[in-house]
This record gives structure tokens, C-alpha cells and sequence, in this order.
């Protein structure tokens, strides 16, 4: 409740398709007829939405990928092979994997993530090039497959589900944030953090202990889950930079005409 609320406070960008009718269309998550009326089809409209989502998140994804700087290009090209096989073993090998079966891709993500510094991917200079939004797509992108894949054959032990099911909602809400675009500021995100710095600090030496001291079923799906919310924050911290920078960009343009009419 807490975070829908927070959602609700959020500014709306609306000059993106998507948002527009995200925003303008649906009310408490429902599409509305005339008078009110909650038509049947509610699913479809919906799933189609959230594919329209994926689709220009794929896309603005896709252009960032042309500008990546050669230093980071290495990168690109690891995470993009991993995506690939990952995928792949999502339409083969959905329901007979086990976490053990996962484990290279764990260990390469977490080997990539270990390269950024204050988030960010950075040269042999310390720089910060082009190119990080698409790498942290495509993390996240390689995390949440493998949380798919998992899902679909291992189960979460019963003393793990509460962390599981805050997660669940921590994720779905960042993903509501994302499709609604900003402007917001390090402050909305705040909460979300906090959240998962929670989470992350119910671990002892990386894994979560049950009571008895045990270690409970569903590691792997609760790691894959939390790592793609911690990419996910990533990427809204990217976006809220492009944004600053695009309100930088338009100010100065203002400010140039501004003086060009003075001249005239």
C-alpha cells in the first residue's frame, strides 16, 4: 500500500504514447467504459500494454546499444551472449533446470556487476562513457530470465516466501515507476532502497538463514529477483541523469534564442 501510494504522487511525463495511456485510461489498474463501467478484456488490454512496454524498452535499449563507447563494448558484447542463452534455455530447458545448472551465468553477472563503481560502468581512466543504460538493461534483463527459468522448476521454501513476496512488490512497483517516467528525484527512489537494503541485510555470508540455522530452499530465485530490483533502481537513477541533462540541454537552447532575439 505504502508504495502504491507513492506511485500515485509520482509527476506523470506525458508526452511518451505509453504513458499517455497508461495514465489517462486506467483507473486503480482497470480500463473504464462509459459512465464508469469496468468492460470485460481487462487481461488482454493489459498484457498487450505491458508488451507495448517491453517493446520500447527493447527499442530505446536497442538505439543506446549504437552510441556504446569501445571501452565498455566488451561488456555489451558478454552480457549480450549471456542474454542469448539464457533465452535459449528458456524455450528448451524451461522446467528440468536447477540452480546449479545457472550458476556460470550467476557468477558472470555478479563478476560484471562488480566492475561498476557508484553504479557505474567506467573506463581505465575512471571515466564514465556512453552506453551505461543499455548494460544495465541488459542485466537486468539477464537476472529476470533468470528468475523465469528458476521459477519454473525450483521451488521457495515457505519460511523464504515473505521475503519473496516483498520483493514481488518492490519489483512491480519499480517497474510501474519505469513505465511512468519521470521527472523524479533521488528521493522518490529512496524508498525502494531502503527496501532492499533490508532485504539484502537479512543475508549471512550471501545466503538467507532460516531460524534453525539451515539454509531454506529458493536462494537462487530470491537472489535473481533481487538483483534485477537492484538493476532496476540502476536504471532509473540512468534515466533520471539523461533527464537532467536533456533539461540542461532544452535551458541552454531557451537561453541562446533568448539572447538571439535580444541581438535582433
Amino acid at each position: 500500500m505504502f508504495f502504491s501510494k507513492l506511485i500515485a504522487r509520482l509527476p506523470i511525463r506525458r508526452t511518451k504514447t505509453h504513458h499517455f495511456i497508461q495514465h489517462r485510461q486506467r483507473v486503480d489498474g482497470k480500463f473504464l467504459g462509459p459512465n464508469g463501467v469496468v468492460p470485460v478484456s481487462q487481461a488482454v488490454c493489459s498484457g498487450l500494454l505491458e508488451e507495448c512496454f517491453d517493446i520500447s524498452q527493447e527499442i530505446k535499449a536497442h538505439e543506446d546499444s549504437k552510441n556504446v563507447a569501445s571501452s565498455l563494448k566488451p561488456i555489451y558484447d558478454r552480457l549480450a551472449d549471456i542474454r542469448q542463452e539464457l533465452e535459449s534455455l528458456v524455450l528448451t530447458h524451461r522446467w528440468t533446470l536447477r540452480e546449479t545448472d545457472l550458476w556460470n551465468y550467476s557468477l558472470s553477472l555478479q563478476e560484471i556487476d562488480k566492475m561498476r563503481v557508484d553504479g557505474k560502468f567506467v573506463d581505465s581512466e575512471g571515466n564514465k562513457p556512453e552506453g551505461q543504460y543499455v548494460l544495465l538493461y541488459l542485466l537486468r534483463r539477464c537476472y529476470g530470465l533468470i528468475y523465469r527459468l528458476l521459477s519454473s522448476s525450483e521451488p521457495v521454501s515457505e519460511e523464504l516466501m515473505p521475503i519473496a513476496n516483498k520483493l514481488n512488490t518492490v519489483k512491480k512497483c519499480l517497474n510501474e515507476v519505469l513505465k511512468y517516467g519521470g521527472p523524479f528525484n533521488a528521493r522518490d527512489l529512496y524508498p525502494y532502497q531502503l527496501a532492499l537494503f533490508q532485504i539484502d541485510s537479512m543475508r549471512k555470508e550471501g545466503r538467507f538463514v532460516g531460524v534453525d540455522g539451515s539454509i531454506p530452499e529458493g536462494q537462487g530465485i530470491i537472489m535473481a529477483n533481487l538483483n534485477e530490483c537492484h538493476e532496476l533502481v540502476e536504471m532509473l537513477k540512468e534515466s533520471m541523469d539523461e533527464d537532467e541533462t536533456e533539461y540542461e540541454e532544452d535551458d541552454e537552447e531557451y537561453d541562446d534564442s533568448d539572447l538571439s532575439e535580444e541581438d535582433d
